[in-house]
């Protein structure tokens, strides 16, 4: 892992310009990022909030979108990703190049930074930034690097912090950029691209608080409860929503619309989805089908595919997601989700372009609320925008009711099953090998069939 700090200076607009055209799929080249002492709040924010989004989409988005079935190979990698070969040379670039030196690094170097300036606004964002890509991090591969991680040359072999331990670390991350949001501050929140208010920022990190919180379902009896005590000042609707756009651009593009570009024919949406998508208004708004009757995510000539376009959005949550964890938690806490799993179903469609009337007949299908119902629509929902909370939902209630690919067994994955994590990165293996060994050892193994803390098998 690289944790040296770099110290290259850059001026901002080089930075974001050439981060924004880095994948991280083909190439082991760290981007050239904004660093130095003299470098402003305002030139490393836009590097943080473009990188972080691309980790949403990006890699870790395909596996999770792969692994999930919404998503399938038809050659290349992707092939071999459909049947769960993903091993540790396929996790070095998100966790080294998105997360570590990337987007994470940065928010540990704006926390500072901010600190140090008396800029309490912005020192939120990055905190909430850094929730964000820790989730992605620790929903992925359990146990990992953070009280440790970024300290420079003064520590180059970082422990991995215990999953539990990092969950109680999301909720006051979050809740230290509420506080932060909240004070006085006659700078504001500098160098944010996605423009929202203090106001905004809260709302969303409430939304966050309240999705780590229901992730913990299986293993905290109260986290439905403590997630509907944070929806009440969560993200209330799609104009509340703050969401990043991507440039409509070949090098600052949305990660599908250029993995379509610079990738394409490797990847196509999966059977089931397709299949289950049948009749749903959202469907070609997500799909096209091709001349050989597989269906596409990606045509660089159907603007109707709302996803897979250069300057697609990507939210920070939506209100939809939101709408979802409130129905699931009502139900789980005694409740009747109904009411909120429908409000969560127009959401996702009134923001899509769906009509109201082809919604209305669309939810006159699905008939009232339950976990299995909830989850199913939320998969629908969160294509697209979300993979990785996809994925979360499956590993922890079992739905939607995928089987695994028939092709599964290997030697990353030796039981078949649909994946439960990922494989820690070869480079951690060589340059933190203590440290990976143990985190190997206090979660009983690594492999794709390996269950993480927060997700028990059911």
């Amino acid at each position: 892992m690289k944790y040296i700090k770099n110290n290259i200076s850059k001026l901002a607009i080089i930075c974001v310009a050439f981060l924004s055209s880095c994948d991280y799929d083909s190439t082991n080249q760290d981007p050239t990022r904004p660093g130095g002492e003299n470098v402003e709040l305002v030139a490393i924010v836009p590097a943080m909030q473009t990188q972080t989004h691309r980790n949403i989409g990006a890699v870790l988005g395909r596996y999770a979108g792969i692994i999930t079935q919404q998503w399938e190979g038809v050659d290349a990698q992707q092939l071999q990703y459909t049947t769960y070969v993903i091993g540790e040379n396929d996790t070095n670039n998100p966790w080294d190049f998105g997360l570590y030196t990337g987007s994470m690094r940065d928010a540990a170097d704006i926390i500072e930074r901010a600190t140090n300036l008396e800029a309490p606004n912005t020192r939120g964002l990055a905190k909430i930034y850094m929730a964000i890509n820790l989730g992605l991090a620790t929903n992925a591969w359990g146990d990992v690097p953070y009280s440790e991680a970024f300290q420079g040359e003064d520590n180059l072999s970082p422990k991995y912090d215990d999953q539990e331990e990092l969950y109680g670390v999301l909720q006051t991350l979050l809740s230290e950029a509420i506080t932060d949001l909240n004070a006085e501050d006659p700078a504001g929140i500098q160098g944010d691209l996605v423009g929202g208010s203090n106001e905004q920022w809260i709302s969303a990190a409430h939304g966050l608080k309240a999705r780590f919180y229901i992730q913990q379902t299986i293993v905290n009896p109260n986290a439905a409860q403590m997630a509907l005590d944070e929806l009440d000042m969560a993200t209330s609707s799609n104009t509340d929503q703050l969401d990043f756009f991507f440039e409509n651009t070949q090098n600052g593009g949305h990660p599908l619309a250029l993995f379509g570009f610079q990738r394409p024919n490797t990847m196509v949406i999966g059977d089931y989805f397709s299949n289950l998508m049948m009749g749903d208004p959202r469907m070609p708004l997500y799909m096209n089908e091709s001349a050989g009757g597989t269906f596409r995510y990606f045509d660089a000539n159907d603007p109707n595919l709302f996803w897979s376009k250069l300057d697609s959005p990507s939210p920070v949550i939506s209100y939809a997601e939101v709408k979802f964890i409130e129905a699931e938690a009502l139900e789980r806490t005694g409740g009747d989700g109904t009411e909120a799993m429908e409000e969560a179903i127009l959401a996702n469609m009134s923001y899509l372009g769906v009509t109201t009337a082809n919604a209305n007949a669309y939810l006159s299908s699905i008939g009232s609320a339950s976990i299995e119902t909830i989850i199913t629509e939320k998969y629908k929902a969160l294509y697209g925008q979300s993979p990785m909370q996809i994925w979360n939902g499956y590993r922890r209630t079992g739905f939607p009711s995928i089987t695994p690919n028939p092709d599964g067994e290997n030697g990353n994955n030796p039981s078949g099953i649909i994946p439960r994590r990922l494989l820690y990165p070869i480079s951690e293996r060589q340059s933190n090998p203590d440290a990976y060994e143990a985190a190997i050892q206090a979660q009983g193994g690594h492999l794709l069939d390996d269950d993480i803390w927060v997700f028990p098998s059911n």
